[in-house]
């Protein structure tokens, strides 16, 4: 008994390519269950008619709410389960055949293991356009062939129903994104036991625009700044930008037109920034050549636009999540405070036995 969970806004296509992979794994689900969030494109009506004719060979359960988020998305889908086994996707990647068989494998032969991380790539051959193309020349081949300690996307994850609820569910507080970045934060701090599937089975597509990675960028930055994770890694990036926009701008005015030792200060701020800005250029270089044997045309502005594009629109949402965070997401971060592999058990015993309730431990 398995049942299949995932979310969808605006994307037709990417629903009609998803119900016919599940149509087509080795192991079908007992269900799958989309949630909708107010799609505008048909994408709706194209669930209705399905969910009317089903005939998929598993029950296909739908449901809308108009404006609600992916990790409230993802909570109502489970809840509408009837299986105890989930495997949570994204519409909007593609999945072979055996997916759903070798994710699930070790919860259905291992009654000790809680929680599978999947494996997860980004196909060569399936990118589309320059920018496409120019993430690619940055990243490389992205696989993640997962092991147990291995990052935990919802994109490719399955668990037991008692897991979900005993580390609280997903963050629903949080605005739009990082509510996996959250929910693999608390798997860690509470020490599920685990397992992987170390083969790709499941692919994730990526955007043909620039507009489309840096609002990604500005998502996923907002998101980490209202759970308050990886406050490091962002720091240390939004710290160098503005390193070199000082030492650019105030630095190179300041060398022109002050004296003594502010003129000496600001020659040291410009000579800094321009060292940095060459470091960045000269890592560049391996993918810049990479782009130029693939035929993409100017390869190094795109690869300048797209670093100081992306790393610029993660940072202000950052800053921005941290501000909305402190007030809004108190839930969000009080639950990876206080998670730990002592309370995670306690909460998964007493689901089992029946003694509380699951939703006693979720919080919005």
């Amino acid at each position: 008994m398995i049942a299949v969970v995932t979310t969808v806004f605006n994307d037709r296509k990417g629903v009609a390519e998803f119900l016919q992979s599940m149509r087509e794994q080795t192991l079908q689900p007992s269900e799958v269950i989309i949630v909708d969030g107010g799609s505008r494109d048909g994408t709706w009506e194209l669930l209705s008619e399905a969910s009317d004719a089903q005939g998929y060979g598993f029950q296909l359960k739908i449901h809308q709410e108009t404006g609600c988020n992916v990790a409230r998305g993802r909570d109502l889908a489970i809840e509408m389960a009837g299986c105890e086994l989930i495997v949570s996707t994204d519409i909007g990647c593609e999945w072979d055949s055996e997916w759903i068989e070798e994710l699930s494998a070790p919860l259905r032969n291992d009654a000790g293991c809680d929680l599978v991380i999947g494996s997860w790539g980004v196909k060569r051959e399936g990118l589309e356009g320059p920018w496409a193309m120019t993430e690619w020349g940055l990243k490389g081949d992205q696989f993640l062939e997962a092991t147990p300690d291995s990052y935990s996307s919802s994109r490719s994850i399955a668990y037991r129903r008692a897991a979900w609820e005993s580390l609280g569910k997903y963050p629903q507080d949080l605005t739009l994104a990082a509510d996996d970045a959250v929910f693999h934060y608390l798997i860690e701090q509470a020490e599920v036991p685990r397992s992987s599937a170390p083969t790709i089975r499941c692919y994730w597509h990526r955007h043909k625009r620039l507009k489309s990675f840096l609002r990604e960028a500005s998502r996923y930055g907002l998101g980490d700044g209202e759970a308050a994770i990886r406050m490091k890694d962002h720091s240390l990036i939004a710290g160098r930008l503005l390193l070199e926009v000082i030492g650019l701008v105030g630095g190179g005015l300041g060398a022109l037109f002050l004296v003594g030792w502010p003129r000496a200060v600001c020659l040291v701020l410009l000579t800094v920034a321009v060292l940095s800005i060459v470091a960045r250029i000269a890592r560049l270089q391996k993918a810049r050549g990479a782009l130029k044997r693939e035929g993409i045309d100017w390869p190094m502005f795109r690869l300048l636009a797209f670093v100081y594009g992306t790393k610029f629109n993660s940072s202000v949402g950052y800053l921005k999540g941290l501000l909305r965070g402190g007030t809004a997401c108190r839930s969000c971060r009080q639950r990876l405070r206080e998670m730990t592999p002592q309370l995670y058990s306690e909460r998964r015993a007493a689901i089992v036995s029946g003694d509380r309730s699951p939703n006693s431990f979720a919080t919005s």
